[in-house]
């Protein structure tokens, strides 16, 4: 009997999913291997095992009823108080097996996704490989270590030793349904350089019954930084862009997915440029509030608006202009997320200014307001940074994200720098609106150099609260897991098919569903999240004390579900089955 098996007998009548062993040293999934540790009990993580309410007639995968077209199922609930405090994290990154499979790295890759359809988060870390073999040989490692895939389950991350063993420059990672069998591929961006190892192309890895292989490989003369998948044609596959970097050879491209993982450049067709357009991230999302996915390009920050024809056109970019203190100063990360409650997605940018460290100079994330759609039907944007309380940095944040950690409603920024002296990351609290803009608390302890490539927020716990994932790129340097521990508010999490990219999900005030000014919070499925980083298609929102709210989740292909006085603290699945 395999290891992950072996968890589902134990602890299955506990909970819901199947599971996996708890990390020690560098474990893996082995199917020659029999036994399993003893999961570690709450009182030593910190972190309460996920419970379904057996009071609760929808609990355990029962469909709810909501109006509209699309199917819900309630799959698991959370145990939460429902009293949002400050932020508080704390260090488990050797608890839940985050450190040991990651040593000989230069990480810079991250995705998330439920990779096994076992209802927990599954993780991607890439690496730059192609270093010299001693600039590896720190805390125990005898070389580079691979791309890694780590399975998740309730004792923690344990390597997946199935996953091909890959030594490349891996810049950027998508977890994403690109053959629309309901199951997560692979998508790991790769920046080429000279021959040997790191020499080679982005690579799509295929799904077969839960483990990925290779399947194909994609444009060899592009610097891969990130992708970012969107349904370009509407025909319900996913396409994908993939940003070139301006140091390695050739432009972003634009990708048709022709089905049977082949693709066709259509970047020329599709009326975006075929030269000179570069950057270290993207962002693919509704901006306009029409349906149809825009495509942002961070670095040279230029926006492509989607005419709903299968075409682009650029919109005037000019407000996105950034000073640069140094030849290496770069615009990095973006994330997109309605921050002020008004149905708009904003955008806040992150940077990879090398100046920060070599200069001395404090650069710091910035904000954009969506202000509405213009004449043209182009989204207007508004920097609000210093309005908003965004402190200068001492150090790159490439990596930023729009996540509601205390759950009290309210979207934080999470960015890869440093905050309490280099120990956790800089989380900018979201505390409200002041006279429309969202203002943020500054966290303590900015100054230092440190700064984490890539990573996520999610739930990895299966807990409704947000676990912070950091990669990093020093070898002498563990990348960090940290769980939240602070009192956090209810929340709720939809699910969506993993090809659903694009899918959109808005809570209101109860009773009073579609009323703009009863919106609590709205959301878009977005794959691609900050930097060199992939999100899972879930949607975690934040509710403060509220104990029922009104929820709306629209799919790409038009079906909509609207569930009236839903209880909140649930983890929800849209057209798909719990596991």
């Amino acid at each position: 009997m395999s290891r992950r098996a072996l968890w589902c007998c134990i602890v299955g009548l506990l909970i819901i999913g199947a599971c996996t062993a708890t990390p020690e040293g560098e474990p893996s999934v082995d199917a020659e291997t029999d036994g399993a540790e003893e999961e570690r009990p709450e009182e030593e993580t910190g972190q309460p095992v996920p419970t379904v309410d057996d009071d609760d007639d929808d609990a355990g995968g029962d469909p709810l009823s909501p109006q509209g077209d699309l199917p819900v199922a309630m799959c698991w609930s959370f145990d939460i108080a429902g009293d949002p405090g400050g932020i508080e994290l704390a260090d488990d990154t050797e608890g839940l097996g985050f450190n040991a499979p990651l040593t000989g790295m230069l990480g810079h890759a991250f995705a998330a996704g439920d990779l096994t359809a076992d209802g927990w988060l599954d993780v991607f870390v890439g690496s730059f490989a192609d270093r010299p073999e001693d600039v590896y040989q720190v805390r125990g490692a005898s070389g580079p270590s691979p791309d890694r895939v780590l399975l998740g389950g309730p004792g923690g991350l344990a390597v997946d030793d199935r996953f091909p063993s890959v030594r490349e420059r891996t810049s950027g990672a998508l977890f994403a349904d690109l053959t629309l069998d309901g199951h997560l591929d692979l998508v790991a961006a790769r920046n080429p350089r000279g021959e040997g190892r790191g020499a080679g192309p982005t690579t799509v890895y295929r799904n077969d019954g839960a483990e990925l292989s290779e399947a194909a490989a994609l444009l060899p003369d592009v610097a891969a930084r990130a992708v970012a998948p969107l349904d370009l044609d509407g025909d319900g596959k996913l396409d994908l862009f993939v940003v070139a970097d301006r140091w390695g050879g050739g432009s972003s491209v634009l990708l048709r997915n022709d089905g049977e993982l082949s693709f066709t450049d259509v970047t020329a067709a599709a009326g975006l440029p075929v030269e000179g357009l570069h950057g270290l991230g993207a962002g693919a999302a509704d901006l306009t509030g029409n349906g149809h996915t825009d495509v942002f390009v961070a670095g040279d920050n230029r926006l492509f608006i989607n005419r709903g024809d299968g075409t682009f056109r650029e919109a005037d970019s000019g407000v996105f202009d950034w000073e640069t203190f140094g030849n290496e100063d770069e615009v990095a990360g973006i994330a997109i997320a309605d921050l002020t409650r008004n149905g708009r997605p904003d955008i806040v940018l992150g940077h990879h200014y090398n100046s920060t460290v070599d200069f001395g100079e404090r650069v710091p994330i910035r904000l954009y307001l969506n202000d509405g759609v213009d004449d043209r039907g182009d989204p207007t944007f508004r920097d609000v940074t210093e309005q908003a309380g965004l402190a200068d940095l001492p150090t790159k944040a490439p990596h930023v994200e729009l996540a509601d950690i205390d759950n009290d409603g309210w979207p934080d920024i999470v960015t890869s720098a440093s905050a309490k002296g280099g120990k956790e990351p800089a989380i900018f609290r979201h505390e409200g609106l002041v006279d429309g803009i969202p203002r943020f608390s500054t966290p303590e302890g900015l100054g230092e150099e440190q700064y984490w490539v890539t990573g996520g927020a999610i739930d990895l716990t299966r807990d409704g609260r947000l676990e912070i994932l950091q990669v990093e790129w020093f070898p002498e340097l563990p990348s960090r897991l940290w769980v939240n521990t602070g009192d956090v508010g209810n929340a709720i999490q939809v699910q969506v098919p993993p090809h659903a990219f694009g899918a959109a999900v808005e809570a209101y005030e109860t009773g009073e569903l579609g009323e703009p000014d009863a919106l609590i919070a709205s959301r878009e499925v977005i794959g691609s999240i900050g930097y060199a980083a992939g999100g899972p298609p879930i949607v975690h929102l934040g509710l403060g004390d509220r104990a029922s709210i009104d929820l709306r989740v629209t799919l790409p292909d038009g079906r909509v579900a609207e569930l009236v006085d839903t209880p909140v603290n649930r983890h929800l699945r849209a057209a798909g089955d719990c596991p």
